[in-house]
């Protein structure tokens, strides 16, 4: 769906220039310069992503790394995901599918489909969005005390069986969540580092790739990988790091932050003193 997308973006003449892996150069008698896809190969999801990016083509990555990830799971392996975590890539496809076939390639999904597949998909996700829905209604009435995290755990699916139906086990926030489908029960601090590296992962990834600072670190406080940069805090133990050094007035950079009031050349100032 996202190569026929990428095939219809590309110029005339151009042989399918933009679903193919190799792209050459060609010069006209004209002298005018084209590029043309050459070879059999086709771009991989990685590299639709960078073209959808650039083109302005709007796709629902979030839900596509989650069904691409379980996919890959069940094709290689015997899977031990539950039948929830089945029903919800399902429910997820039947999103993207109906989404990106209106929105990019201006057609009806149950037109292309058939009405057979479509009612199929449809009667699978109605029910297992409801269902989400209230878990995910249940996890919104928490006071997660951080806004991040509370998105996080909003996304975060069981550890055991994969299912996104999981809600929290009680009012507060250190009860823990547990899994509607397979019954099992995660801790506040596991669940609540779980949730943030998996949501802010990426963010991590691009960050340091493009020679940024990171979003989320290790809080110098308890050792969680919790500590929201944005936010100040300690997503989890709540202590917030000092981000102006005390001697210098100068932003302490994210990689420098500590339980310490100084950045790292006053620290090793101070030490040598």
């Amino acid at each position: 769906m996202y190569k026929s997308k990428l095939s219809a973006l590309s110029p005339p003449g151009s042989e399918e220039a933009l679903i193919k892996k190799d792209v050459m150069p060609k010069k006209l008698a004209t002298g005018e310069i084209v590029f043309r896809g050459v070879g059999k190969k086709t771009v991989n999801a990685p590299e639709i992503r960078a073209r959808f990016e650039s083109l302005g083509v709007q796709a629902d990555w979030k839900r596509f790394e989650k069904i691409s990830s379980l996919r890959n799971d069940i094709e290689h392996y015997c899977t031990s995901v539950h039948p929830d975590a089945i029903r919800g890539m399902i429910s997820d496809t039947f999103v993207i599918i109906r989404d990106f076939m209106t929105a990019e390639l201006a057609k009806d999904p149950k037109d292309e489909l058939g009405d057979k597949a479509w009612e199929l998909l449809l009667s699978v996700s109605e029910v297992f969005e409801r269902e989400r829905a209230h878990c995910k209604q249940r996890l919104d009435s928490v006071d997660w005390e951080s806004a991040t995290l509370g998105e996080a755990i909003s996304e975060l699916v069981c550890a055991a069986c994969g299912s996104a139906l999981v809600t929290p086990v009680g009012d507060k926030r250190d009860a823990g969540i547990e899994c509607r489908s397979c019954g099992e029960v995660e801790q506040f601090e596991s669940s609540a580092e779980r949730a943030l590296t998996e949501y802010l992962g990426w963010r991590n990834h691009h960050a340091i790739k493009d020679g940024g600072e990171e979003v989320l670190i290790t809080c110098p406080f308890c050792s969680q990988q919790a500590y929201v940069v944005d936010e100040e805090c300690c997503a989890i133990c709540g202590e917030a790091c000092e981000h102006t050094c005390a001697m210098c007035a100068n932003p302490i950079p994210v990689s420098e932050l500590s339980d310490s009031s100084l950045c790292g050349y006053c620290q090793h100032m101070v030490d040598k003193d």
